[in-house]
């Protein structure tokens, strides 16, 4: 969507947003009331505030159509649903950066698809791993999660080399984008040890983009290397063994996988 409209639907709806961001209480109730309806009681005791400046967010936030009150009780109404989670959607946004800002200040996005950045909280619960590109095999920062594995996705840049072959040649199922920019390197690795580390539970997809991103998705865990916008002898690894970082992890390797086609070497 181009800038200007967005700025007019920002005109739109600056003073709701506004509504909401500007008041800790009113933001607070829509989040503890996503769990669903409560008592004044039980929302003083999360919100701690006084009974009248609940009661007299309450009142505002019922004026706008947020919230519903039944007797004693009270419930976030079906636009107060869809507000309350992106609320909560916005503030794990937020803390992901600001948590980790050093991480992604020093690594480019752009090979992230934007239909992933709208997505990007899915990553909570993530650390940080750093190693040197010096580092042997045995130290990789991933290959011990990669042994208790039995499905693997990955797309691999010419940071990854053969070693992680030889960890995943006897897992279940194994699928492979190879970067074209790692293409021949690999492929020349690969055909020289083709007897130990190509088995027939791995497929071997290559894609035109000479992609530098690293990514490795299993049944158990995500990782995730991005370029650095500043290249130097380290490398930073963003590991999350989460259900919805799992699943934002298939998401990215499904969309280069739609690029991707079919190699047999």
């Amino acid at each position: 969507m181009a800038p200007d409209d967005i700025f007019e639907l920002y005109g739109e709806i600056k003073d709701d947003l506004k509504f909401i961001t500007s008041s800790d209480i009113r933001a607070k109730i829509i989040i503890s009331l996503k769990e669903g309806p409560k008592k004044l009681g039980d929302l003083k005791d999360e919100v701690h505030m006084r009974s009248s400046s609940i009661l007299h967010s309450m009142s505002q936030l019922e004026s706008k159509n947020l919230i519903i009150r039944e007797f004693q009780s009270y419930s976030l109404s079906q636009t107060g649903e869809m507000t309350a989670t992106i609320i909560i959607n916005m503030v794990n946004s937020f803390s992901l950066i600001k948590t980790n800002e050093d991480f992604w200040l020093n690594h480019k996005i752009n090979e992230i698809p934007e239909s992933l950045m709208d997505e990007i909280d899915y990553l909570g619960d993530f650390k940080v791993i750093n190693s040197s590109i010096s580092d042997s095999p045995e130290q990789s920062p991933f290959k011990e999660l990669l042994l208790n594995s039995k499905v693997i996705k990955g797309i691999i840049s010419p940071l990854i080399i053969y070693d992680e072959f030889e960890v995943v040649n006897k897992k279940e199922d194994v699928h492979i984008i190879l970067a074209n920019n790692a293409l021949n390197d690999i492929i020349e690795g690969l055909n020289s040890q083709k007897n130990t580390i190509i088995t027939e539970n791995i497929k071997l997809w290559k894609i035109n983009d000479d992609l530098k991103l690293v990514l490795i998705v299993t049944d158990n865990f995500m990782l995730l290397n991005l370029p650095k916008v500043q290249e130097n002898d380290s490398i930073s690894y963003l590991i999350s063994e989460t259900e919805k970082s799992i699943e934002w992890g298939n998401k990215l390797f499904n969309y280069y996988l739609s690029q991707a086609e079919e190699l047999n070497i």
